[in-house]
């Protein structure tokens, strides 16, 4: 008798314990609500995004055949300073290919060595210039191109991939062949391409 006593005692307590703490959803809503309306003021101003004037993306790049006979990138650009640029070269007969993540400063940009050890093959190559996707470029960079490359314009701009926003991107074309060799034999700077 007394245990069964006690137990009642013990859930009298317990309800009353939760009908005091208790109360209804709305209530509990209510009170959130408040609480978090009173931490923001009262009529928060609209976020304006400011326009990005476009660019019209220019660049170009030239290969030079260095003394140890592998491969080097020079190029000029009006991409903000800062600007993460990737650059690759690609042998068209194997598919072997280079590349090397560079920066644009004052306007230009640079790459290599790029090739084997002891230099390139002779035959034809490609080299691609291509600005990395918005998202990863400094906050300097995306503020001037827009966050998703949305102001780059012009004959260089493409899609990027996985709908990333837009990108800039050069290719060329070029050759590598004996008489390339021979004139970089005499310290003759050899620039690709030609003509």
């Amino acid at each position: 008798m007394q245990s069964s006593t006690m137990r009642v005692f013990i859930l009298l307590v317990l309800a009353a314990w939760l009908t005091g703490c208790g109360g209804s959803e709305e209530e509990a809503r209510t009170s959130e609500s408040a609480r978090n309306t009173a931490d923001e003021p009262a009529d928060p101003a609209p976020v304006e995004k400011e326009d990005v004037e476009p660019l019209t993306v220019s660049m170009d790049a030239g290969v030079t055949l260095r003394d140890d006979l592998r491969l080097g990138v020079t190029g000029t650009t009006n991409l903000p300073a800062d600007s993460r640029l990737l650059v690759i070269i690609e042998r068209e007969a194997s598919g072997a290919r280079w590349h090397e993540r560079t920066r644009v400063n004052n306007g230009q940009f640079r790459a290599g060595p790029m090739g084997f050890g002891s230099g390139v093959p002779d035959g034809d190559y490609r080299v691609r210039v291509q600005l990395s996707e918005a998202s990863i470029q400094p906050p300097g960079v995306r503020q001037r191109i827009g966050d998703k490359g949305e102001a780059l314009k012009g004959q260089l701009v493409r899609q990027a991939p996985h709908g990333l926003g837009h990108i800039a991107v050069y290719t060329r074309a070029f050759s590598v062949g004996d008489e390339i060799r021979h004139r970089n034999e005499r310290r003759d700077e050899v620039r690709y391409p030609q003509g």
